[in-house]
């Protein structure tokens, strides 16, 4: 079959391939904008070498990866909201919680997705404050384990720097509505493409000499005109 001939079938029958885009966005459309709105707010912590070395900064690039296991975890994230006097239930926060890493910046990102804003910046500041708040008692704790008893130079740390305290966002970021009904409507497209050769496949109907001679292999004697 010709291409020609796959685009005479698609366009023979380009209302079922409309019909199906529409459909698929309406539902997409409804579906969506009955969803609640969520809001996402992130904060970032910076994991400093003291003192400035390189070989301490390469420690802190590979510790960035189980600051984040630390993070993300249900007894640090009961001690937070505890900490910060917030009466959340952290099953509801791990379900929401987002803690990833850039090594090569030394950056530590906590991102929460949650229907309140308001709680949604709590749970976030309280996350890195408490982080902030471990970090630097663990390196007192490493100055006084292994500080050099003749030259009383205290060994290297890594600090955690809290970069900025979010606020409540004012913006959803979620549900996508139009970016879904456009995702919809082009599978919904897809769809209705695969529909029109699925029925072509089963439509045994005639229409021209080049469909009589290809299917019954019949020369064709004379052809009635529609007018």
């Amino acid at each position: 079959m010709r291409p020609e001939e796959y685009l005479l079938i698609v366009l023979r029958r380009w209302w079922l391939v409309v019909l199906a885009a529409v459909v698929a966005a309406v539902i997409a459309f409804g579906y969506t904008s009955a969803q609640p709105k969520t809001y996402q707010t992130s904060t970032q912590m910076m994991a400093i070498a003291q003192p400035p070395d390189y070989w301490l900064d390469l420690y802190a690039k590979n510790r960035l990866a189980s600051y984040t296991s630390l993070i993300n975890n249900w007894d640090f994230v009961a001690k937070a909201l505890q900490q910060a006097n917030l009466n959340i239930d952290p099953s509801q926060v791990m379900g929401k919680l987002a803690v990833g890493h850039n090594p090569d910046a030394n950056i530590i990102q906590i991102v929460m997705t949650d229907t309140d804003p308001q709680r949604a910046a709590k749970v976030v500041n309280a996350l890195a404050d408490a982080f902030v708040a471990k970090s630097a008692a663990d390196d007192q704790q490493i100055i006084k384990n292994y500080t050099s008893p003749t030259t009383q130079t205290p060994a290297g740390t890594v600090q955690i720097m809290k970069l900025e305290t979010p606020s409540a966002p004012t913006t959803p970021s979620g549900p996508r509505v139009k970016l879904n009904t456009a995702a919809a409507a082009l599978l919904g497209l897809v769809f209705g493409i695969i529909l029109t050769f699925v029925v072509e496949y089963f439509d045994d109907t005639l229409r021209s000499e080049d469909d009589v001679d290809r299917y019954l292999e019949l020369p064709t004697l004379v052809g009635i005109p529609r007018d």
